[in-house]
């Protein structure tokens, strides 16, 4: 919003790069609510390179006593700004949901993981 004639200043952490971690979950030390058997989840982290961004996004599933049997294929970037329009567009109907933009800059700066709309599956994949 603009008072005054003031423009309008970007958040500081707008600009920057943070990652999207596509990960299959399954059951580890904590089990998944039957009867599924996996789900997919994106996480998005902060990380200097896909590498360091999927074990952080992998590390943060563990901790929540899941597993992930295999590393993502695929890790995207986004800028940080972008996370409220990814959201809306991505999950229009669980917004409401999601931590809010100011949410996920805190987030960010503080080096926590965000995690998407986990979507769970109760039969195997045609390709395991």
């Amino acid at each position: 919003m603009r008072l005054f004639g003031k423009k309008e200043r970007p958040h500081p952490l707008a600009d920057m790069p943070v990652w999207i971690v596509p990960l299959d979950v399954r059951a580890g030390t904590e089990q998944l609510p039957t009867p599924l058997i996996g789900a997919y989840v994106q996480v998005f982290c902060r990380g200097d390179d896909p590498s360091t961004a999927a074990w952080a996004a992998i590390q943060a599933i563990e901790a929540m006593g899941y597993s992930v049997p295999e590393g993502p294929t695929t890790v995207n970037q986004m800028p940080a700004a972008d996370y409220d329009m990814f959201v809306s567009s991505h999950w229009p109907e669980q917004r409401a949901a999601m931590p809010s933009q100011a949410e996920f800059y805190e987030s960010m700066a503080d080096y926590r993981t965000v995690f998407g709309p986990f979507g769970g599956y109760d039969t195997p994949s045609s390709s395991a």
